[in-house]
C-alpha cells in the first residue's frame, strides 16, 4: 500500500487507524513540546558533530569493531573532551587535551591519590573543588584555593560512597551547556599524544553504569522502550569491543565521550526510560558466529536498508565492494509484501510516496515525527554543478564540468534498496558521473533551499544532507533546456543495519528488542558478550564471571573451541556443567541452559582446563 499525504489531521488519523489493525500494534502518543525540542536538538547534534563512530558513519576513524574481550569486562576508561576553545567560546567536544581540570563531588569523602607513589594526597569533603594542572614536570593540585603540592601522577579521585557522583566543573555538555556528573572514579593523566602542558580527564566507570549515559544521546528518549533496549545493546557491544582502541595510539583511555566513539554525557543525560532500557538488557550484546557485531545504525531508512558493501564499499574504488558482511544485509523494513524493484514503475511507486506499511513511516512513529521517511527536494542546474565540482564528488567521463547541466540520469542502482549507486550528469561541456552513497547524497540528496516535509514536522533546512536519492525527475523548460531536477528519496543516514525510527515503529507494532535486533541484523544471536578465553602456560586458572539478563529464562551456552582440553561452567552459583576434550572436539558445542536460568539477572563462571587451547564462549538468550 502506498499513498501521498499532503496535509490534514483526517488523513493522518486514517493512516494511524489503518496501522492499528495489525496484531499488537499501538498508536504512539503525540510528541510533547519538550520531545519535539529534544528531537530538533538531537538532529542538530548529528548535523554539527556527525554521526558517531559507533553508528558506522565515521570510516575515517577506522573499523568500528576491534574484537571480543579476553576478560569479563567490569570497567571502561572513557576520555572526556574539553569543551572550550582558546578564545573561551563553548564547543562541546573541542579537544582531549585540557588546560586544567576542576573536580567536585556529591557524597562522602573522596580520596585523592598520587599514582606515582600510591600515597594519598588528601581526603576531600563533598562540595570541595579540586583544581589540577600540569606544568611539564608534575601535576599541581589545589583544593579550594589551597595549594597541596606537585605530584608525579596520574592523579586518582576515588570515592568512598557508591552513591557519589563526580562533577567536572571545567567542562560543559549538551545544548544547554550543563556541568556533567559521572559515576565511578576520575583520573587525571597524560598520554603520548597529549598536548604539552595539558592533561586528560578520564571517567573510570562500570560498563552497566556507562550504557544509560549513551542510550538517549545516540537515540531519542521519546522512542518506545523496546527500541531503546535495542540501542542499549548496540551501545554496550560497541563499548566492550572497543576497549583499548584509543590506548593503542598512546592515549590513557579506551574510548571517548564524543561521536568519535559514541556520545556519552554521564548521569545528567540519563532518563528513566534510558535506565530501564539499560537495566533490562544488562550484559547483553549482539554477536554473529561468536564475534560481537558491528551494530551499525542510523536515523531512518525510508522502509528499506542496503547491503553494507554498497554503502561502505571496500575497496573504495569498487562498487559494490568485496566486503559483504552476512549480518548487514539490506531488508524491507515493513509489514506485508516487499516492494517490487524490478521496474522503474515499481521503484517510483515505493520511493515517491509515503508508505504506511513501513516501520519508520511518519504517521507510524508519530510520537517522534520522522519527517525524513519520504522527502522531495528541488535542485537547480547551477546548484548541481557546484556540488558535483567539489573535490572528489564526481568523475569526468568526457570533456569537462565547467558548462551548464543539461541532464541527470541514474545509470546504476544499489543491490537491495534500488537507491541510486551511480548518476550520470551531462553538461554542455562534457559528461561526469557521481558514484557511491556519500557523493550522491551530497550532490543530489542535499537540499538547496528550505523545503517543506512531505509528512509532518519542521521544514528541511537549506543545505541539509539527506540520503542518496532513489528517483530523479528531470523537469524541462518549453525550449527543452533543463529547468530543475526533483530528487525523491527516503531516510536520513547511511541505510545499513538498524533504523532508529524503524525500531520505534517496530516496537509500537508489538516487537520486543530481540525481534527488533534479529529483524535488522541477519542471523545474529543476542546474549552475553562473547569472551575469548584461554590459559597461558604457567598461569593460574583464568576464572571469568559474567552477568546477563535472560527475560524469558531461556538460553543456550555456545562454546567455539580450538584445542581446549576442557571447560567447567558454573551457572547461578548452583549448577555445574563440565565439557571434556571429546565434547569440545567438534569445534562448536551448544548446551541448553534453560533449566538453570532465571527470568532476570543470571551469572556464569568459566574455568578452562589445561595449559593450552582457546575458546570463545557466550550464552545466547531467547
Amino acid at each position: 500500500m502506498s499513498t501521498h499525504v499532503t496535509s490534514g489531521s483526517a488523513a493522518l488519523a486514517a493512516l494511524l487507524a489503518l496501522l492499528c489493525t495489525s496484531v499488537g500494534a499501538q498508536v504512539p502518543p503525540p510528541p510533547s513540546p519538550e520531545e519535539q525540542q529534544q528531537e530538533e536538538q538531537w538532529i542538530q547534534m548529528k548535523i554539527d558533530q556527525g554521526e558517531s563512530h559507533a553508528s558506522g558513519a565515521r570510516p575515517e576513524l577506522g573499523p568500528v569493531i576491534l574484537g571480543n574481550p579476553t576478560q569479563a569486562v567490569a570497567t571502561l576508561r572513557v576520555g572526556l573532551y574539553y569543551s572550550f576553545t582558546s578564545s573561551g567560546a563553548y564547543s562541546e567536544f573541542f579537544t582531549l587535551s585540557h588546560p586544567f581540570a576542576d573536580i567536585s563531588h556529591t557524597a562522602g569523602d573522596v580520596h585523592v591519590l598520587d599514582g606515582a607513589t600510591g600515597k594519598q594526597i588528601a581526603a576531600i569533603a563533598a562540595g570541595a573543588l579540586t583544581h589540577v594542572t600540569f606544568d611539564g614536570a608534575g601535576y599541581q593540585v589545589s583544593v579550594d584555593g589551597v595549594f597541596l603540592g606537585s605530584f608525579g601522577g596520574p592523579i586518582f579521585f576515588k570515592p568512598t560512597q557508591a552513591t557519589n557522583e563526580f562533577r567536572v566543573e571545567s567542562i560543559r555538555r549538551g545544548t544547554t551547556a550543563f556541568v556533567p556528573r559521572y559515576r565511578g572514579a576520575i583520573e587525571i593523566s597524560r598520554g603520548t599524544p597529549t598536548t604539552a602542558g595539558r592533561l586528560n580527564v578520564i571517567n573510570i566507570v562500570e560498563l552497566e553504569d556507562y550504557v544509560p549515559g549513551v542510550v538517549t544521546n545516540e537515540s531519542l528518549n521519546s522512542f518506545h522502550v523496546e527500541a531503546l533496549k535495542a540501542q542499549a545493546i548496540a551501545a554496550r557491544g560497541y563499548a566492550v569491543a572497543n576497549i583499548g582502541r584509543f590506548a593503542r595510539s598512546g592515549w590513557p583511555f579506551d574510548i571517548v565521550d564524543s561521536s568519535s566513539s559514541q556520545v556519552y554525557r554521564g548521569v545528567m543525560s540519563e532518563t528513566v526510560k534510558g535506565r530501564q532500557a539499560s537495566t533490562d538488557t544488562s550484559g547483553l550484546v549482539a554477536s554473529y558466529n561468536g564475534q560481537i557485531i558491528s551494530a551499525l545504525y542510523s536515523s531512518s531508512f525510508g522502509g528499506h536498508s542496503e547491503h553494507n558493501e554498497w554503502i561502505f564499499n571496500s575497496p573504495s574504488s569498487q562498487l559494490p565492494g568485496t566486503n559483504a558482511t552476512p549480518y548487514l544485509r539490506g531488508i524491507y523494513d515493513g509489514d506485508g509484501v516487499a516492494p517490487d524493484f524490478t521496474s522503474d514503475a515499481g521503484i517510483a511507486s515505493f520511493w515517491t510516496a509515503l508508505q504506511p506499511d513501513t516501520f519508520d513511516d511518519c504517521p507510524r512513529v508519530s510520537n517522534a515525527r520522522n519527517r525524513f521517511s519520504r522527502w522531495r527536494i528541488v535542485l537547480s542546474p547551477g546548484y548541481i554543478r557546484t556540488r558535483m565540482n567539489l573535490s572528489g564528488r564526481s568523475v569526468v567521463i568526457s570533456g569537462n564540468t565547467t558548462g551548464t547541466v543539461t541532464d541527470v540520469e541514474i545509470t546504476r542502482r544499489m543491490g537491495a534498496s534500488a537507491r541510486a549507486a551511480v548518476a550520470r550528469i551531462t553538461l554542455t561541456t562534457g559528461v561526469a558521473e557521481v558514484r557511491g552513497w556519500d557523493n550522491l547524497r551530497n550532490v543530489l540528496g542535499r537540499s538547496e533551499v528550505i523545503t517543506p516535509p512531505l509528512c509532518t514536522g519542521s521544514n528541511i533546512i537549506a543545505g541539509f544532507v539527506l540520503n542518496n536519492p532513489s528517483v530523479v525527475e528531470v523537469v524541462r523548460n518549453p525550449d527543452s533546456s533543463l529547468s530543475h531536477v526533483v530528487s525523491w528519496g527516503g531516510g536520513w543516514g547511511h541505510n545499513v543495519g538498524l533504523s532508529q525510527y524503524g525500531s520505534n515503529g517496530r516496537a509500537w507494532s508489538g516487537q520486543n528488542f530481540l525481534e527488533i535486533l534479529k529483524g535488522y541484523y541477519t542471523g545474529v544471536d543476542v546474549g552475553s558478550y562473547p569472551i575469548d578465553i584461554g590459559r597461558d602456560p604457567g598461569t593460574g586458572p583464568p576464572t571469568l564471571r559474567q552477568q546477563f539478563m535472560a527475560p524469558s529464562a531461556r538460553g543456550t551456552l555456545v562454546v567455539r573451541s580450538t584445542d581446549l582440553k576442557g571447560l567447567r561452567v558454573h551457572v547461578n552459583e548452583a549448577w555445574d556443567i563440565s565439557l571434556d576434550e571429546a565434547a569440545l572436539g567438534s569445534g562448536t558445542v551448544s548446551v541448553d541452559l534453560s533449566p538453570y536460568l532465571v527470568a532476570g539477572i543470571n551469572s556464569v563462571q568459566y574455568n578452562p582446563v589445561g595449559r593450552d587451547g582457546r575458546a570463545t564462549v557466550t550464552v545466547a538468550i531467547e
